[in-house]
């Protein structure tokens, strides 16, 4: 078992939380899923993403902040991680240029900067679906369609969201796809917007994590794994201690924040790979289906057309 790195330099904010829960521009359409003290929003036209969880009156999320990639819980489809150089190679053998979202290199799909199409609440508000096509209007030249599902159970002191990311191909095609989760480190007051309580660590146990590729920074070797060691403590400024992905991990990851919460993230038997990343502001835990660079280096799924692939995310949690 290891855990991500400590900051003891780090403290709950002084100020209140300058991002509201939800901004004006998506109230609109946001979708609220409500159970016995855990209010989830889920918002349509923000990449289908869940734009907050508040549990007994603490949010976990990282809110809305200006950046479509640092806040939330968005899906990523249909690829995930980074691409090198924002380019891939279809199953056609045509080559598509991408504008770059990281470096040189383009990072997390296309579904996260897209708008559900369609969407439909449970009576009981408890559960809802949004759609929507990935397609050359979504930035995509190839077709397919992305569904979202999510359904909350449970209360503030044991519950569980549950959510499911589903691509379907029209036409054959390669794909990888996750989830990208930005915890805070922090939990916040939602009534008071204040920082409280203890720093979130993440514990979870990797057999390794794939190295570094030193000849392009920011992306890893899809063969080369490495053993994988606590996180240690963390220098003020040092910045994220991990930015990788870790392999071998068959029971669940949890983070805990001191006595306050446990949560726990368990995924599909289709992912294979954990992206960690940990800078002073965030802790996020990114299951995929495939290493990134998976169009280049290997380890995209191939669908044919009417095929889907399906990666589900169940967060749980006690209190």
């Amino acid at each position: 078992m290891i855990r991500s790195a400590r900051h003891p330099h780090l403290a709950p904010a002084s100020t209140p939380e300058a991002y509201p829960q939800i901004p004006d521009y998506l109230q609109a359409t946001a979708i609220t899923l409500n159970s016995d003290g855990v209010l989830v929003t889920l918002l349509p036209d923000a990449g289908l993403r869940v734009g907050s969880i508040v549990i007994g009156g603490r949010e976990l999320l990282v809110r809305e902040n200006g950046h479509p990639a640092t806040w939330g819980i968005f899906p990523m489809a249909p690829w995930a991680g980074r691409m090198a150089n924002a380019t891939f190679t279809d199953l056609a053998g045509a080559t598509h240029q991408f504008a770059p979202t990281w470096g040189d290199h383009a990072f997390h799909g296309r579904l996260y900067q897209c708008s559900a199409n369609e969407q439909s609440v449970a009576g009981d508000g408890r559960s809802a679906v949004m759609y929507s096509p990935l397609d050359r209007g979504a930035g995509w030249p190839l077709n397919a369609r992305a569904e979202v599902s999510a359904a909350l159970s449970g209360n503030a002191t044991a519950g569980a969201l549950a959510i499911t990311l589903t691509i379907t191909a029209e036409v054959e095609q390669h794909v990888t796809a996750g989830w990208h989760p930005c915890f805070r480190r922090f939990l916040l007051d939602a009534n008071l917007r204040r920082e409280t309580g203890a720093e979130g660590v993440l514990s979870f146990a990797p057999t390794g994590v794939l190295a570094r590729d030193a000849a392009m920074p920011g992306l890893h070797l899809v063969d080369v794994v490495q053993p994988a060691v606590d996180g240690g403590i963390a220098a003020p400024g040092a910045g994220a201690t991990w930015d990788d992905p870790f392999v071998g991990v068959t029971t669940p990851p949890q983070i805990t924040w001191g006595n306050d919460l446990t949560l726990s993230l368990a995924a599909g038997p289709a992912v294979t790979h954990w992206m960690v990343y940990d800078p002073d502001d965030a802790l996020c835990v990114e299951p995929q289906v495939g290493p990134p660079d998976a169009f280049h280096r290997g380890g995209a799924i191939e669908l044919k057309a009417g095929e889907s692939l399906s990666v589900p995310l169940v967060l749980s949690w006690s209190a």
